[in-house]
């Protein structure tokens, strides 16, 4: 009985923190994160193929399989969360909460050629025009459309 008393207040404890904004594991946070972790590398430290090879494998993109194509954006966290407030486009999705930003960036692509872990990519460097998808309030990137 005191187990699920103290069970209770607990629970209620967490909840009222949670409406009062003190803990907040919140997933557009997460999302943001994820997409930090997954896209951005600031200041660039190259666009090569070793640049490639090194990032995927660092980053994660390597297990269980190789991911066959992924974007580095060479820019600072508020140069890329500055993308989400310019227009609305349409996501490949067909949702509309797409941005547009020209950016440096590095294209890895999968050679297809070895296997997870040891995945091998080709590695391009541009300034090219990447497409974001943005959430929350105030809205920060959470996927790299195109």
């Amino acid at each position: 009985m005191a187990l699920q008393k103290t069970l209770s207040l607990l629970l209620l404890l967490l909840l009222t923190l949670l409406g009062l904004g003190l803990v907040q594991p919140s997933y557009g946070q997460f999302m943001y994160q994820r997409f930090l972790r997954q896209h951005v590398d600031f200041p660039a430290t190259g666009g090569t193929n070793l640049y490639c090879n090194t990032m995927m494998q660092r980053r994660g993109m390597t297990r269980p399989t190789c991911k066959q194509f992924n974007t580095f954006i060479h820019e600072d966290n508020s140069t890329i969360d500055a993308i989400c407030i310019t227009p609305n486009i349409r996501c490949k999705n067909g949702k509309m909460n797409c941005h547009a930003g020209v950016v440096n960036v590095t294209d890895c692509r999968d050679t297809g050629r070895t296997r997870p872990p040891n995945c091998s990519y080709q590695g391009s460097a541009s300034t090219r025009l990447v497409v974001i998808a943005c959430n929350g309030n105030p809205p920060l990137p959470v996927h790299l459309d195109r």
